[in-house]
């Protein structure tokens, strides 16, 4: 007889994330399918730094190419009895015209329901967002950074550090000024 490990113990560790009370993580503030490439990697790692990025241009080309649609029959003896058969094909191909350019942006730590909600109403003030102060960073309050960013020429939902200063919602740290008394 064959014994089946039990899958209680993983079932527990995954449902703990389900537990009354806890709520799901709707703070990150980076959208799922901003970096694709692999070989893409932000200018540095350094501990409590976190970076965005804003995808190059993209042109999209119309790409012709010759396909086989049917391959060439032959009988016992090898002789062609039909050719091959071959069509052209257009498809659009889509080509990233450069790698973009990486951004620093708020944390997820940093992005708490409390933060989210003061980035709502700082969007609202400025005629970006019309929707409730929910403390939730859903599509509207996505759109509405993009809007705000852009007029910064950054094109991105991410919450960038620099524009999370210019709303105020993250402190600026002023570097002491030197005084001549010369």
């Amino acid at each position: 007889m064959t014994r089946i490990p039990s899958l209680a113990p993983a079932f527990a560790v995954l449902l703990t994330g389900c537990q009354p009370g806890t709520l799901p993580d709707v703070t990150r503030l980076i959208e799922p399918s901003v970096i694709e490439a692999s070989d893409m990697t932000p200018p540095s790692s350094e501990p409590g730094v976190c970076w965005g990025h804003e995808p190059g241009p993209q042109v999209t080309e119309i790409v012709s190419q010759t396909v086989m649609v049917e391959e060439a029959k032959y009988d016992a003896n090898g002789k062609e009895i039909s050719p091959a058969i071959f069509r052209k094909v257009a498809a659009p191909k889509v080509i990233n015209d450069g790698n973009g350019r990486w951004f620093e942006r708020v944390c997820d730590a940093q992005a708490t329901p409390d933060l989210v909600m003061t980035l709502q109403r700082a969007l609202a003030a400025r005629g970006h967002y019309r929707g409730a102060d929910s403390g939730v960073l859903d599509a509207p309050t996505r759109r509405a950074v993009r809007m705000y960013q852009r007029e910064q020429g950054l094109d991105s939902g991410i919450l960038s550090l620099s524009a999370a200063q210019q709303l105020g919602l993250i402190a600026v740290e002023l570097t002491p000024e030197v005084v001549d008394e010369g």
